[in-house]
């Protein structure tokens, strides 16, 4: 299945994603998923599971290397039809590791998407997830041809709310009911990315 497939971004006609898609950074590699991230990625989100838990719904302490592998081919599915583009994190010096970044919430008619991301424990405080944004944002404008880009963080999640203004986005307002995380409806920060925003980083 890796490697197997291309399509066509219905954003962006003339640009075709492959699953050997990769994103070069000062120090991060990001490329999507393939099958043979699972432990990788199974590791990672048991280090890191108390504040991953605490936003991410989907994340358990009794999370399975099954659960990790079905993740990874939902991913696979999500490139092939245009729903989101999640990337894997890794350093390019060492092959670690560092976490996850995506592309979700497409919307051609709007010409817009969203950015989610999370480092793993042993990996923050170093500035991957400022980089890793900055990279999906250089992408997203100048090869998707985006025109606006959104970070929607929890009202507690001072740590993405972090990296969002680090990255120049600027916060928007304060939306009611914007999340729906574990059976309740929550309040949500809105950052928004333009293209002017970022065209002097």
């Amino acid at each position: 299945m890796e490697g197997s497939f291309l399509f066509k971004i219905t954003i962006n006609s003339d640009f075709i994603m492959e699953l050997s898609f990769t994103l070069n950074s000062q120090r991060l590699l990001l490329r999507p998923f393939k099958k043979v991230d699972v432990t990788a990625f199974l590791e990672a989100i048991h280090e890191s599971m108390i504040n991953l838990t605490t936003w991410l719904e989907w994340c358990h302490p009794d999370y399975t290397e099954q659960e990790a592998h079905d993740w990874i081919i939902t991913s696979q599915l999500s490139w092939q039809h245009n729903y989101s583009y999640e990337l894997a994190i890794f350093s390019q010096n060492t092959d670690d590791f560092i976490g996850t970044i995506s592309l979700n919430n497409l919307d051609p008619m709007f010409n817009c998407a969203n950015i989610g991301y999370w480092i793993r424990d042993s990996q923050q405080q170093q500035g991957f997830a400022k980089e890793a944004v900055n990279a999906i944002t250089d992408f997203a404008f100048s090869t998707l041809n985006l025109t606006r880009l959104e970070i929607v963080t929890h009202t507690n999640n001072l740590a993405s709310q972090h990296t969002a203004l680090t990255c120049g986005a600027q916060l928007e307002c304060l939306a009611r009911h914007k999340l729906y995380l574990f059976h309740q409806a929550q309040d949500a920060f809105v950052y928004s990315l333009l293209p002017s925003d970022v065209i002097n980083r």
